[in-house]
């Protein structure tokens, strides 16, 4: 076990079916809770020695970076994964190597298939406002379209919405763009306010009871083409007919806690419970159960 010097999180190679691989980035996203952490990149060895151990617990990996798509070694990590008969071997990415068509045929060729790709907007002025890195969204647009055209029927594309203050109005826009490329896989995430530059920012993390209506307008136009989770939003901020859609990490997080409704809830054995520093922004009255 590895404390980082930056932030008091711990984390275990093997406890998740998460292998971060670096923290470089041709972003700089403004809801990333990567951005402090400050580890170099790994080596190829030690990347692929971590692999080992993920395998003997899960039989699924993905690749994280912050961007992981930027080493030049990402094509042989997946192939090394695939190796080991993962039943499923994904990436989280930003999208924008994958505006390359060699690119992207040569990791599907290589074994790759789940893509989780992450987009803050669908237009270019509401997402590069997010990015901060000029052109990010119609390198991601690309991205998505190559992935669309190339991929294997049966490899999971999901597109990751990070819904912050600036955009949750958006929302329904902006899953009518995505499905009408022919997203079927659709999450929507909340900002979990972790680094320390997002930490007390209201400007940036929403409240989640003011976005839960818009996940519902979402979920109920789309629900009968397009699959919805509603990740780090726990159970007890939805009505109970929609319970089912909230999504954990997959993670175990010190940084976050579980308040007294947690003590009578149906979903404890799957939620890791609420970022301290969420309930320190909003508090705990908007939970129920």
């Amino acid at each position: 076990m590895r404390k980082n010097k930056y932030r008091d999180v711990y984390y275990t190679v093997g406890k998740s079916p998460f292998v971060y691989v670096g923290y470089g980035c041709n972003n700089r996203c403004i809801f990333c809770f990567e951005a402090d952490r400050g580890f170099p990149n790994k080596t190829t060895d030690k990347i692929k020695k971590e692999i080992n151990i993920i395998r003997k617990n899960f039989d699924f990996i993905n690749f994280m970076g912050q961007e992981p798509t930027l080493r030049k070694d990402i094509v042989e990590l997946v192939s090394y994964a695939k190796s080991l008969d993962f039943k499923e071997v994904g990436i989280t990415t930003n999208g924008r190597m994958f505006a390359y068509a060699n690119f992207t045929k040569d990791i599907f060729k290589n074994g790759l298939t789940q893509i989780v790709l992450t987009v803050a907007g669908s237009d270019a002025k509401t997402h590069d406002r997010h990015t901060l890195a000029k052109g990010s969204f119609g390198q991601a647009l690309t991205g998505i379209k190559n992935i669309l055209l190339y991929k294997a029927p049966d490899l999971s594309f999901v597109i990751n919405i990070m819904v912050t203050q600036r955009n949750f109005k958006q929302l329904p826009e902006m899953v009518d763009f995505y499905v009408g490329l022919g997203v079927e896989e659709i999450n929507i995430g909340h900002v979990m306010p972790l680094n320390k530059k997002i930490v007390r920012s209201k400007e940036i993390v929403a409240q989640m009871k003011q976005v839960v209506p818009f996940l519902i307008n979402c979920h109920d136009k789309y629900s009968d083409r397009t699959k919805f989770l509603f990740v780090e939003y726990p159970a007890c901020i939805f009505p109970k007919k929609y319970r089912q859609l909230a999504f954990p990490c997959l993670e175990e997080n010190p940084q976050k806690a579980r308040i007294k409704l947690c003590q009578k809830c149906d979903y404890t054995d799957r939620c890791t419970g609420i970022s301290k520093a969420y309930l320190n922004l909003y508090g705990y009255q908007e939970f129920k159960i």
